[in-house]
């Protein structure tokens, strides 16, 4: 296995390895290799739905998929994104991650990693855009830190569902309460601090009026996705594409979907309950440094 990095200090480029057969060694060198850098790409894989659900259970068990109509049949822990149409239906979301954001800023445990494996990947256009929040945070001025280092976010699935034009049921209600989560938070591998604004779901800032709360979270995220913090993927058939969601923003590029076809397959792991406290009552919530 060869390693390089994706940019200075930040993500992992894997080559060298099959992961169907890789030892159980190598396959944890690869999870340390994310929880250290943030993001990983494997290159060159050629693998089953199976094998990719094998590989991301590696980094902890996988997450629920809220929208059922666009999984892979027989394997609900694989979601398609794609605009593939087949015998005149479409067989995933088109139209997923083009907002900046980290994956299940809804749940009361946000997603921890995301997997991205690609199948059919546009010749232009469609990279998937990773944004590091450690070193955005790294670069915040220090005059404004004490300003935001303890705000707090008021996320909401019921919100993020309304952007899509999508109404809630009763029981997606209830499975999906609103929850809060810090704007800086310690990572839980490395110890450093992030900066984590995610507009998507947002209702505001605790404590702040709008429209100054979503103004603030707008100001920063187009901080934190600067040029300099970002690392762009193009796509290579075969790559498996992971980021940490605990240190990333990220989004995908648009492409022309009348010429091209995007076929990528998504898993994804929740957060660990020992890596986050009641994000549902605000009061527990501690400073992050």
């Amino acid at each position: 296995m060869q390693t390089s990095a994706l940019k200075a200090d930040y993500g992992v480029e894997i080559t060298g390895v099959d992961i169907r057969t890789a030892s159980p060694a190598t396959l944890q060198e690869i999870v340390g290799q994310l929880n250290t850098h943030g993001a990983i790409v494997v290159r060159d894989q050629d693998i089953a739905p199976a094998d990719l659900v094998s590989f991301t259970r590696l980094f902890g068990e996988p997450a629920d998929n809220p929208r059922k109509e666009v999984t892979l049949p027989g394997f609900p822990d694989i979601a398609v994104i794609s605009n593939k149409i087949v015998d005149g239906k479409p067989i995933g979301d088109a139209d997923a991650g083009t907002g900046w954001h980290f994956d299940m800023p809804y749940e009361r445990r946000p997603g921890y990693c995301t997997l991205l494996y690609g199948l059919e990947v546009p010749a232009e256009g469609s990279n998937t855009l990773l944004a590091d929040l450690c070193a955005a945070w790294d670069a915040f001025p220090e005059e404004r830190r004490e300003q935001i280092r303890d705000l707090v976010l008021h996320h909401s699935y019921a919100q993020l569902a309304s952007f899509k034009g999508n109404t809630l049921t009763p029981e997606q209600r209830r499975k999906f309460p609103d929850v809060f989560h810090p704007l800086v938070r310690r990572h839980p591998f490395n110890g450093r601090l992030a900066l984590r604004p995610c507009f998507g779901g947002s209702k505001g800032i605790l404590g702040m009026a709008n429209p100054a709360g979503l103004n603030l979270i707008k100001e920063l995220v187009e901080f934190v996705t600067q040029e300099r913090f970002i690392y762009s993927h193009k796509w290579r058939r075969g790559d498996l594409l992971v980021w940490d969601n605990n240190c990333t923003l990220h989004r995908g590029t648009p492409f022309d979907k009348e010429k091209y076809i995007r076929l990528v397959h998504r898993t994804w792991i929740q957060s660990p309950e020992e890596h986050y406290r009641d994000t549902s009552d605000p009061t527990q919530m501690g400073r992050a440094a």
